[in-house]
């Protein structure tokens, strides 16, 4: 992992099989624990920056750069407040492009 807080090995093995956060667009997480990790990708094996979310709802993954962006401050900021947990508003919006990303948004 290349950052994480509060991310349990059971955090870690409930990942292989978590839920996108693009399923649960303008919903809000009770964050408990944060990742930042690679990833082989499926198709090709290159390794992929995966971003990981531990909730009371289970757990969530993105590979959105914007997201990951999102989560680096969000690890930042619970490590700094040293919370055990927070609230995450997981939005959605359109590139120019017409191109849907993810954002991570602390309520």
């Amino acid at each position: 992992m290349t950052s994480a807080y509060n991310f349990t090995k059971k955090d870690e093995i409930n990942s292989v099989s978590a839920t996108p956060l693009q399923k649960v667009k303008g919903q809000v997480l009770k964050v408990t624990g944060a990742a930042i990790t690679f990833r082989p990708d499926e198709e090709t094996g290159e390794e992929k920056k995966v971003g990981l979310l531990s909730t009371d709802q289970g757990t969530f993954s993105s590979i959105s750069a914007t997201a990951i962006k999102g989560l680096e401050l969000i690890i930042e900021y619970m490590n700094d407040e040293q919370l055990t947990d927070c609230e995450v508003k997981v939005n959605a919006s359109k590139s120019n492009a017409g191109r849907e990303f993810i954002t991570l948004e602390i309520v």
